[in-house]
């Protein structure tokens, strides 16, 4: 799996089978989304989680599903990198949880703070830790999966509560932690998503490999920006084709068998019907 594949891995015949199982469409840098809707479209990309940050967000994207039935698929979530974000915002969040559970697929993006000062405060993190566990049990209760941002050392910490509240399906997306950790969720039954980075990034190289088929997905998070082979693009939901190049790649295998893998286990955790 270490050595030298066949460059054919990159050039099998491609289907409308991917799924982006992160892109925040509801982003300012998204004024117009239906232009990515349908550059993603006409690069095989066959649908797209929409994971909402707080309140407004999460109108927008049950807006978004609404307008793009069986293509867009909304996830409400509560970021927490975003500290401004208030009790009444979370309570809020969760009634609406509550009140849409029919019409989205996820509870996300949810998670602990990494970035920023404030995110290492012994207060914030503990107050994380629990607004993390509200989440938690309320996907449990509502039978959703979760959606996680934990980069780094906070993934074994967002790991133990996730598994304190009992909560059967999640995915770590863009998982950043190292090895243990990463085994650790991956025994727990979670999936692990992989970014643009596996294309030219060490780390997620190293991860891409190590990864069962059947727990990984792919997401591009735009509109974050990248390096390597993407530095000066906007981020677009089609850059998941490159993703699954560069993973048939580093695995020594064909391009369909990431992109039906990885669209099978996409449709398996946030329950997704073939079109």
């Amino acid at each position: 799996m270490h050595g030298h594949c066949d460059a054919r891995a990159a050039h099998a015949c491609y289907t409308k089978v991917v799924i982006d199982s992160h892109v925040h469409l509801d982003a300012d840098q998204y004024p117009d989304p239906s232009g990515a809707i349908k550059r993603a479209h006409d690069a095989g990309v066959s649908a797209m989680v929409v994971p909402g940050v707080g309140p407004l967000s999460n109108r927008a994207v049950l807006e978004l599903a609404k307008k793009y039935p069986g293509v867009i698929f909304a996830a409400l979530g509560f970021h927490p990198e975003r500290l401004e974000h208030s009790e009444d915002d979370a309570r809020a969040v969760l009634e609406m949880l509550e009140r849409e559970r029919d019409s989205i697929c996820a509870v996300g993006e949810v998670g602990l703070p990494w970035y920023g000062d404030r995110a290492a405060d012994r207060v914030v993190l503990d107050a994380s830790k629990l607004m993390l566990a509200r989440f938690a049990r309320a996907s449990v209760a509502l039978d959703l999966p979760l959606i996680i941002h934990a980069p780094h050392a906070r993934a074994a910490e967002a790991l133990a509560v996730i598994r304190d509240a009992r909560v059967t399906r999640a995915v770590f997306h863009w998982h950043k932690s190292d090895e243990q950790t990463t085994r650790a969720i991956l025994d727990a039954g979670y999936f692990i998503s992989l970014s643009p980075e596996v294309a030219y990034r060490a780390r997620d190289q190293d991860l891409a490999r190590m990864l069962p088929a059947d727990r990984m997905l792919v997401e591009t998070d735009g509109p974050w920006p990248y390096g390597g082979q993407f530095a000066g693009r906007a981020t677009d939901p089609a850059m998941i084709k490159e993703v699954v190049t560069a993973l048939a790649h580093l695995r020594c295998t064909m391009f369909e068998d990431i992109a039906e893998s990885t669209t099978a286990n996409a449709r398996a955790l946030f329950r997704i019907k073939s079109s």
